[in-house]
């Protein structure tokens, strides 16, 4: 079992804190990589992979749930290793992982490889993500974490729009120059992690109990927290799997509408950036509510409305806000629940999002082919309309002008301010 750790003390020993854009770049590098192209990527190239190797748009959109059962795999790993191996080691096997799949992908010459390169490249997420939790937690200011960990959440949003135009413009096996491309920069980003991050275990003071996985996964507040991370799994899964072939079928087969999709989603989408701030502002209920809504909405648009572009776009500005703003959201969420243990008590969230999202495109993959994709996002609609009811805990909204003298608050009321010393401490 691993041994408990203790919250990182306001005053850092042995070195200097450093500022949030250092790790921030990184991190958002490596998510845009990771899950902007390397996981979503796949269903704005599904149209492209369906007219190459056949196959229906259910089967295919189901490929993607071998990548989330991989990931799985790698989220117990590296919950294994938090506090005993370097986080280079994750991050630097996520990005192989991603460059080597996405290699096969622009190499396939058959379905098998497609779907082989699809699952090396799904597992790489599980890799990457979690430990970012240790190392803000490790080296940032304080006062920082909430921003660098919004720059790392939000990595996903910059990679689909980069994924937009690429797909927009890559005409006919262009589409393979594109997977190529982006292994090389899965490669280029797993260079720079490997040069910048730490190179030693982060490590803490440590506590007299052990910790059990099953103690953390019964803290209060835990399981509204995983119900609420399934939903996200499965519903973006289901978008980000179907979203592409409706809008073009809906469209007789427009090409252009897909990336136009993605591009718009990825602009909208850069408005995570500043989930940390509305969390400080509002507080994790009322931020959570507005994105939930907007996430239902956006699903609503692709299930109602008639075909068309103007319908399209709205959808993926509703989308790209709804879904950066509530992933982010989850890792904040995250550390409120486990402040002491940011990697492994977000690793057992990403588990459920993993969960979510690996029965998504398989659940519902089967509904396409049966019942149409209008009927698959409404039933996406109706859960993220449920999951309203997975509310966090009340917590006071803090005011940008706080001095940081004031910034120790009450742990009856479940501060948010980003600062080692508060009850609710800096995010994963």
């Amino acid at each position: 079992m691993h041994t408990g750790t203790a919250a990182v003390p306001a005053e850092k020993a042995g070195g200097e804190w450093t500022g949030p854009w250092r790790l921030g770049l990184s991190g958002l590098a490596t998510l845009a990589v990771t899950y902007g192209f390397g996981r979503y990527g796949y269903g704005l190239f599904l149209p492209r992979f369906q007219a190459e190797f056949g196959g229906s748009a259910g089967v295919l959109g189901a490929v993607t749930s071998i990548g989330y059962l991989g990931e799985l795999i790698a989220l117990v790993v590296v919950g294994w290793w938090a506090g005993r191996r370097s986080p280079r080691l994750p991050i630097g096997v996520g990005l192989g992982c991603a460059g080597a799949g996405m290699l096969m992908i622009a190499a396939a010459p058959n379905m098998g490889v497609l779907v082989a390169g699809v699952a090396l490249s799904g597992m790489a997420p599980g890799w990457v993500w979690t430990p970012y939790s240790d190392v803000v937690e490790d080296t940032v200011q304080p006062t920082k974490r909430a921003h660098a960990l919004s720059l790392i959440s939000t990595g996903t949003t910059f990679g689909v729009v980069l994924a937009g135009p690429a797909a927009l413009f890559a005409t006919g096996s262009g589409w393979r120059v594109v997977w190529l491309a982006a292994a090389l920069a899965a490669f280029a980003v797993m260079a720079w992690n490997l040069r910048s991050l730490p190179s030693a275990p982060v490590t803490r003071e440590q506590s007299p109990a052990p910790v059990r996985w099953l103690e953390l996964a019964r803290r209060r507040g835990a399981w509204p927290l995983f119900a609420a991370a399934t939903s996200s799994g499965l519903v973006g899964a289901v978008y980000w799997s179907f979203a592409g072939v409706a809008v073009a079928t809906a469209n007789g087969g427009d090409e252009r509408v897909a990336p136009a999709l993605w591009t718009v989603i990825g602009i909208a989408g850069t408005i995570g950036v500043f989930t940390g701030r509305f969390v400080r502002q509002h507080g994790l209920r009322p931020i959570f509510v507005a994105a939930q809504v907007v996430l239902s909405a956006s699903t609503a648009v692709l299930w109602l409305a008639p075909p068309g572009w103007g319908f399209a776009l709205t959808s993926a500005v509703l989308y790209g806000i709804g879904f950066m703003v509530g992933g982010t959201l989850l890792s904040l969420w995250s550390s409120t629940v486990f402040p002491d243990h940011p990697t492994r008590g977000f690793s057992i969230v990403v588990v459920f999002i993993t969960l979510g999202a690996a029965a998504g495109p398989a659940a519902l993959g089967l509904v396409v082919d049966l019942a149409g994709l209008t009927t698959a996002f409404a039933i996406a609609t109706l859960l993220a309309l449920v999951t309203l009811a997975a509310l966090p805990r009340r917590t006071r909204a803090r005011s940008e002008s706080t001095r940081p003298e004031d910034e120790c608050g009450d742990r009856r009321h479940g501060d948010f301010d980003g600062s080692a010393n508060s009850p609710v401490p800096p995010l994963r």
